[in-house]
């Protein structure tokens, strides 16, 4: 699933094993089942949850994922099932880290 960017220029939708290398995108929905959602849960995704796409793995290898400041790889079938919206910001990770550093929890 993936969709273009709207003419009103807004953040658009598609799967997490579709995104680009340093985007952020925010979780919108987890298109599977009860194993699928909980396997995400452990490794600490969840629905609205925001994360950084650090690598995508050659030859349909594992997404490489940063989500409340942790890495997590991720396999393209699970990662082929988390429909995620993406604004049209590349970040830098380093400023990201910077950034939640600097802010108070």
């Amino acid at each position: 699933m993936s969709y273009d960017r709207n003419s009103e220029g807004r953040a658009s939708m598609m799967t997490l094993d579709t995104v680009e290398i340093r985007r952020q995108a925010k979780v919108i929905l987890i298109d599977g089942g009860h194993g699928v959602r909980a396997h995400l849960n452990t490794l600490g995704i969840h629905v609205g949850d925001q994360l950084t796409v650090v690598e995508r793995a050659p030859f349909r290898g594992p997404v490489l994922v940063e989500v409340n400041g942790t890495r997590v790889a991720i396999g393209r079938g699970i990662a082929s099932k988390v429909s995620v919206e993406v604004d049209g910001a590349v970040t830098s990770l380093v400023d990201t880290a910077r950034a939640n550093r600097a802010s108070p929890r």
